[in-house]
């Protein structure tokens, strides 16, 4: 089996990714606050979705919900999706407690029969 990009970078990646579904807003340098969707989080970084057109490098402020404020790097951009790296990783009780509440507060999943 060929060996992707998408497939280096997650063997790349310091813990897994958990896919979550959180509106949020990034902000930094000359970008105001602005919306943004969480669509997967580790202690180390996330992958968010904007409209907003940001550069590899940048460094962005992500508002997360239980945590407050992360500051990170854009690591990767691919049209509205953008991976960030925390400049500090998210301590383990806190980053529990987050996906705690963002699990309590994802609309119920229901299965069609």
């Amino acid at each position: 089996m060929p060996h992707t990009h998408a497939a280096r970078r997650a063997d790349q990646r310091r813990a897994p990714r958990e896919a979550v579904d959180v509106r949020s807003l990034i902000w930094g340098g000359r970008l105001a606050p602005s919306p943004a969707l969480i669509v997967n989080i580790s202690p180390y970084g996330c992958m968010v979705r904007t409209d907003e057109r940001v550069k590899i490098g940048q460094s962005l402020t992500v508002d997360m919900p239980g945590v407050g404020s992360l500051n990170g790097q854009v690591i990767w951009s691919l049209d509205a999706r953008i991976g960030i790296e925390f400049d500090e990783m998210i301590p383990l009780d806190d980053y529990l407690a987050m996906m705690s509440q963002m699990t309590e507060n994802a609309p119920p999943f229901s299965v069609l029969e």
